[in-house]
């Protein structure tokens, strides 16, 4: 059902979520049969495979560690077709690990998505959202008038509604604040 390191691959996503969510993340890789020291090594196995000159790149290296995508497909964006991949990953059913890929196999962006057969969310006001309860594309569906927002940090995402900001981690919503401007 799962590529050869599909779960440590989940696990490494948790890293940077728990910057904004430690419990949380405790839960999910105790859930995963993990422990803290196994979710900061298989981060660091990522790092050293994103960063060595041996490792494959792009979409090879997600092959490498997710296996075959579950879904594949062509795109039209503007002028360009770029092919979109989807895995899934054991922590979250109803969400994929989506990469965008452009030419010669280059990864232009991947980010949880949610699955095209997942039913829809319902998302109350932005002050009564739960963490981990949508993506960014289902923000932008309940509020097409908020601004995305890249905070320059590659693994994060903000969205601006009109009172408030919603903090991602890899397309996973965190955490949400008031806008003080």
């Amino acid at each position: 059902m799962y590529g050869f390191a599909r779960r440590e691959f989940t696990l490494t996503l948790l890293r940077r979520m728990a910057d904004y969510q430690p419990e949380l993340v405790k839960d999910a890789y105790t859930r995963l049969g993990a422990t803290k020291a196994d979710y900061l090594k298989a981060f660091n196995r990522w790092q050293t495979m994103l960063h060595s000159r041996r490792a494959p790149g792009g979409l090879d290296l997600l092959h490498a560690v997710l296996g075959p995508e579950d879904h594949l497909e062509a795109v039209r964006l503007g002028d360009v077709t770029a092919t979109v991949a989807h895995w899934r990953l054991p922590l979250w059913p109803d969400l994929r690990w989506q990469a965008i890929v452009g030419a010669a196999n280059v990864v232009i962006d991947s980010t949880l998505v949610r699955a095209h057969d997942a039913k829809a969310v319902r998302l109350p006001e932005p002050p009564a959202l739960a963490p981990w309860s949508c993506v960014v594309a289902d923000t932008l569906e309940r509020w097409p008038e908020a601004r995305q927002v890249n905070p320059d940090v590659p693994s994060r995402w903000l969205v601006e509604t009109e009172r408030h900001r919603l903090w991602f981690t890899h397309g996973l919503l965190q955490l949400v604040d008031e806008r003080d401007d």
